[in-house]
Parts: C-alpha cells; sequence; structure tokens
C-alpha cells in the first residue's frame, strides 16, 4: 500500500467519478483504476462497486475511505509539524466560518497569539454544510457556524458563543428612529439590499418580517457581504445583518447608524470540533482559548443610539 492509493481513493470519493478523480491526480483514468485494483488485490476486498449503474462504495469501501482519510490527515499534520518546528510556529489551525461571523475571528486569533504563541491559520468562509462536511473529513480544526444546525450526534463538541443580533444599519441619509431597538415593522420602511434567500441569516430575517407581519421593501439581493457593504456606505440602501457582520475593529465611525430589532429570536453561534481528533497540545490549548473569549463584549461598541 502506498499514500498515492489512498490519495486517489480520497478523489474518487470527492468526485464520484474515475474520470474525474484522475484529471484531478493528474494521471490517467486506467492508471488510477489499476491503483485501486491493486489496492483491493492488497487488502483482500472489494472497495468500489462497479456493477451497479449509480456510483459507489461497498461497505468494505467505506470502512477503508475512512482510514484513508485519517491516514492522509495524519500525514499532513506531521508534515505541517516538521514545516512549523522550524518556522518556530506554536502550530497551524483550520477554521471555517460562516459568512456573518467572519469578523469575529480577528479577535480569535489574537488571542490564541497572545496566549500561546504566533501560528498559523488558514481561514476559510463556508456555508453550514460545508463546514461540518469539511470537519467530518478532518480538513477543518474548528468551525464556527449556527451550531442549532449541527448534527446531534456524538461525533461532535459544541460551545456556544452567542445569540446574533439582528440590526437595521444604514448611513444617515436615511432617518432612522432615534431609540435604540427598534420593530420589524419600522424596518420595513426602509429599501433594504439582503443576503441571498439560501443563506441561514437571510431566512432568520424572512422569519421576523413575518412574524410582524409585514413585507420588506427588497431592492437588492446577493451572497456577497462586501457588496451588500458597499451598497449601504454608498447610502444607496439600507440592510439588516447581524451586528457580529460587521467590522468590530475598525467600525466605520460617525458613517453608519444601526439599530438593533426586537421581538424576534435570531440564530445561535457557536464552535464545533470533532469529538474525536488526533492529539495536540497546541488545538487543546487554542481550542480552550477560544472557549473563553467573550465574543458579546466585542459588539457593545457598536451599536448605540446615534452612529456606530
Amino acid at each position: 500500500m502506498i499514500l498515492k492509493q489512498l490519495y486517489y481513493l480520497r478523489e474518487i470519493d470527492r468526485f464520484k467519478s474515475f474520470s474525474k478523480a484522475a484529471v484531478a491526480c493528474n494521471v490517467s483514468q486506467p492508471a488510477l483504476s489499476r491503483a485501486v485494483r491493486i489496492l483491493e488485490e492488497e487488502l483482500g476486498v472489494v472497495i468500489i462497486d462497479r456493477k451497479k449503474k449509480v456510483f459507489g462504495f461497498t461497505e468494505e469501501g467505506i470502512r477503508i475511505l475512512k482510514w484513508a482519510h485519517d491516514i492522509l490527515h495524519s500525514v499532513t499534520e506531521m508534515r505541517n509539524e516538521v514545516s512549523l518546528t522550524r518556522q518556530d510556529l506554536a502550530g497551524a489551525l483550520k477554521i471555517g466560518v460562516i459568512p456573518t461571523a467572519v469578523h469575529i475571528v480577528p479577535v480569535l486569533i489574537e488571542a490564541i497569539q497572545e496566549k500561546i504563541g504566533d501560528f498559523f491559520c488558514d481561514v476559510s468562509v463556508l456555508v453550514n454544510a460545508d463546514i461540518i462536511e469539511r470537519l467530518t473529513k478532518q480538513q477543518l480544526d474548528i468551525g464556527i457556524m449556527y451550531y442549532e444546525e449541527c448534527p446531534q450526534a456524538q461525533a461532535f463538541v459544541v460551545r456556544s458563543l452567542y445569540q446574533e443580533e439582528q440590526v437595521l444599519a444604514g448611513t444617515a441619509a436615511y432617518a432612522f428612529p432615534e431609540e435604540r431597538d427598534i420593530s420589524w415593522e419600522d424596518a420595513a420602511e426602509f429599501p433594504l439590499a439582503l443576503l441571498s434567500k439560501a443563506m441561514r441569516c437571510r431566512q432568520l430575517v424572512d422569519t421576523g418580517f413575518q412574524a410582524a407581519g409585514v413585507k420588506p421593501i427588497v431592492r437588492l439581493e446577493t451572497m456577497s457581504l462586501e457588496l451588500i457593504h458597499a451598497e449601504i456606505m454608498s447610502g444607496r440602501l439600507a440592510t439588516i445583518l447581524p451586528i457580529s457582520s460587521f467590522p468590530l475593529r475598525v467600525p466605520p465611525v460617525g458613517r453608519l447608524q444601526m439599530r438593533r430589532l426586537v421581538g424576534f429570536s435570531a440564530g445561535s453561534i457557536g464552535l464545533v470540533r470533532l469529538s474525536e481528533r488526533p492529539p495536540s497540545d497546541f488545538f487543546d490549548e487554542a481550542w480552550k482559548v477560544a472557549q473563553a473569549i467573550d465574543y458579546r463584549q466585542q459588539f457593545d461598541n457598536l451599536c448605540c443610539p446615534q452612529s456606530a
């Protein structure tokens, strides 16, 4: 058995196709198929069922595939460990974060650096489903996501961070109510740029309007937070987003006003990791630091009656 065979298995599972996996592995399809057959002969089992029209691994193949993921992950970690040692870094961390929580990542990175030391961090902005998938495949160490959507299984450890607070945000071009907290009826009076309906955050916003019995004035829908921020800062539109989706360290003081929306419980953001994972002193310490941060305190300076 060689690592290349395990890598081929992983790519076959990823693409659900021998031909596409061969292209990704930069080998011919016959060479890839031959490598898998050699592995099957060595182990004495059929890994991939070639008789069915629908592509799939056999029961034995599924177990071997899990071992392949674990072995390849361990090899990657070993290489990373050697590289980090040469660079005098404390460790490496792979984080997956939903778009509306991305601005808490710098807070987390700074806290870990302060407590543990310099480290390498790879951050991917992903939707909930992709975070869960990558955690399962050990392609991520930590997920920051809507934890109520995490599978209720012993495979995951979940720690609550904060409850999202939706805010109406816009420039002084709009005459927002002076109160710190406003209703969904108030927010329905302004033209809005909102995230796309496929995103969990938008679904929660729609629920808020539905519960209030009002229809919002939606002028823009997009998957891009950057586009929404650009539109609201231009004064063309207002928006409704979680307060955590705005920059925490460099807020646009004096240019952006925010009002909290009341009468609706938004999503719950938490840290998620696999229950069973290779032992790592660095990860254990980083996980403790991540849990200890008061993320709610980071938002307090953003939302006030005048501007934030």
